[in-house]
């Protein structure tokens, strides 16, 4: 059984892993019909069956039916930058129903993990806990001044801004700074006041449009990463995005960005790990891996951990977020398998 958007891209991966290993039948529940009533969940649940929490995140609907349930009544339109602070108080309040309504030897997922991937600070102090490489992080201050007094004080003037809930590219702000003179770098736009999510990225030197785009994404909450400068491979820089299913490395893509942020939504390149690590040599590629198994060790056993991860041009890792939902990674496949072939042949043996 599977809580997600019906049709959605997701789903439709995951049948078909199913209908590779021989297992033809999928439920799915939507999203929508479980917020207004979790219930739907164990009225439809048969023996046996093993129940996955789906991604809400591509449904504009659902995303707007999560922000009621958080208090916000606010509508948003399509390519609108949604703020998540109500978005994750929905999100969050729904997984407390569900996890209160189903046998937890049922979920494939724990929903603490899923809470805690979708909030940033929160994910960032697990993976300190576990002793992940992480870059120098902090909750940002809810005003532009108190943001860059706290800048000054760490020496930091290079950082990014991050939406504090979600995990997708849009609203990061990658910001740089001096007394004389600032830079912003991002996807994001202001238009008719609201903000907009472009696939590309635009360079912001006037002060009053920084302002405006720092003061929209911190008023609802962000966190703040010291800037660390990524290797580069095939003429920009990367970063890669390494899935670890069950405590073990499942699948991993580099993505080379053409300008500092690397999410392939905004039209970076997929570039095989290993030929972009190569130039740094071995050591950069073992540290990293045992660098995001470090971190996934922050999560239950069973987790699936899409983690972003990075080396610096010295070949040191870093370990930058952590994605619940992070196993979307199309056209890559190790082995023949894709990330749901994967994840359903280790159901299969946890079934066994």
């Amino acid at each position: 059984m599977v809580v997600g958007v019906p049709n959605d891209e997701r789903n439709v991966a995951l049948a078909r892993a199913l209908a590779r290993a021989g297992e033809t039948e999928l439920i799915t529940i939507g999203w929508t019909d479980v917020i207004a009533d979790v219930g739907v969940i164990t009225r439809r649940a048969r023996p046996g069956d093993r129940l996955r929490i789906e991604s809400p995140g591509a449904d504009l609907e659902v995303w707007h039916a999560l922000a009621r349930r958080g208090g916000s009544t606010r509508r948003v339109a399509s390519g609108e930058w949604r703020p998540g602070r109500a978005w994750f108080a929905g999100l969050s309040s729904v997984l407390a129903e569900i996890e209160a309504s189903i046998d937890p030897s049922s979920a494939t997922q724990s929903t603490d993990d899923l809470r805690t991937m979708t909030d940033k600070l929160a994910c960032d102090a697990r993976l300190r806990a576990v002793g992940a490489p992480v870059p120098e992080t902090f909750e940002a201050p809810r005003t532009v001044a108190g943001l860059r007094a706290e800048l000054a004080r760490r020496a930091m003037h290079a950082a990014y801004v991050k939406p504090r809930w979600g995990s997708s590219g849009a609203g990061v702000l990658a910001y740089r700074w001096r007394s004389d003179r600032e830079q912003l770098i991002t996807t994001a736009r202001i238009a008719d006041g609201r903000v907009h999510n472009d696939k590309r990225l635009t360079t912001y030197v006037h002060r009053e449009a920084i302002e405006a785009l720092l003061s929209v994404v911190i008023d609802d909450g962000a966190i703040v990463q010291r800037w660390i400068p990524k290797a580069g491979a095939e003429g920009g820089p990367f970063d890669l995005r390494v899935l670890v299913i069950g405590g073990r490395i499942a699948q991993r893509v580099a993505r080379v960005g053409r300008g500092t942020i690397t999410n392939l939504q905004i039209g970076s390149e997929r570039l095989d790990a290993d030929a972009a690590l190569a130039p740094y040599g071995p050591r950069a590629r073992d540290a990293l891996h045992e660098a995001c198994l470090r971190a996934a060790a922050g999560f239950d056993a069973k987790a699936v951990v899409g983690i972003d991860a990075m080396i610096d041009p010295s070949g040191r890792p870093w370990v930058i977020e952590c994605n619940a939902w992070g196993d979307l990674l199309r056209k890559t496949t190790l082995d023949g398998l894709d990330a749901y072939d994967v994840q359903v042949r280790a159901l299969m043996r946890s079934a066994a």
